[in-house]
């Protein structure tokens, strides 16, 4: 176990470190937070998915989006200001990567350091599969859609009531397995996560309306 520490600790390093030194993107059409992965420790910094929209046509999807909330996590504030982070231009947004609408489908957005996190969209209907795996220890991935998709299948649609893309839950089990009928439709806002020394061992999904639960629990390992 000494001998592996200091590997473990490089990989949760992702989330306390810059992982790509700032860079400019220009980008045109307007941006729209969908989805956010919130770290609930100290000196940690979230990660933003948005997408990039249209100006005059907000169901035009232009590309996809990453990008990190320096210094914002859950545990320093709380997850819904780090949620309101996302569209404050004070804060400290850093580019990551960026998908072209027409590599929908065929490519993905990757954090390549320690093959932290990978993002992916497939049209599905008129919305959009929402494909996640991060890494949360050296041998295991917390994934949302692909292979998971019957545990977790999201999918990002356009709400004309919010008049903005949200993703909303098209099929949800909990950390137990149970089948979570009820949270069907609804938006999920993102997940938060504590970060410790030797891995990320609870997920929590969270809801438009604050609400949260489980998706993963591998602390009783």
């Amino acid at each position: 176990m000494i001998r592996t520490q200091p590997l473990i600790l490089a990989v949760l390093a992702i989330c306390a470190l810059p992982l790509f030194a700032a860079a400019d993107a220009p980008e045109e059409g307007e941006k729209q937070p969908v989805f956010l992965l919130c770290p609930h420790s100290n000196k940690h910094s979230a990660w933003s998915i948005y997408l990039l929209v249209d100006t005059n046509d907000h169901h035009q999807i232009l590309a996809l989006g990453l990008e990190s909330l320096q210094n914002q996590n859950s545990k320093d504030s709380s997850y819904e200001a780090v949620l309101a982070a996302q569209n404050d231009p004070k804060v400290n947004h850093e580019f990551i990567a960026k998908l072209e609408a027409k590599d929908f489908g065929s490519g993905q957005l990757d954090v390549k350091k320690d093959d932290a996190l990978h993002i992916t969209l497939a049209p599905e209907g008129d919305g959009f599969d929402l494909g996640i795996s991060m890494r949360v220890s050296m041998g295991d991935r917390f994934v949302i859609g692909g292979k998971e998709k019957d545990k977790c299948d999201l999918i990002l649609s356009y709400d004309d009531t919010e008049k903005r893309w949200v993703a909303k839950v098209k099929r949800l089990q909990d950390f137990a397995g149970a089948n979570l009928d009820s949270v069907t439709g609804k938006i999920m806002t993102g997940i938060a996560f504590p970060v410790s020394g030797t891995g990320i061992y609870v997920v929590m999904g969270v809801f438009d309306n604050g609400e949260p639960v489980t998706l993963m629990d591998r602390s009783g390992h």
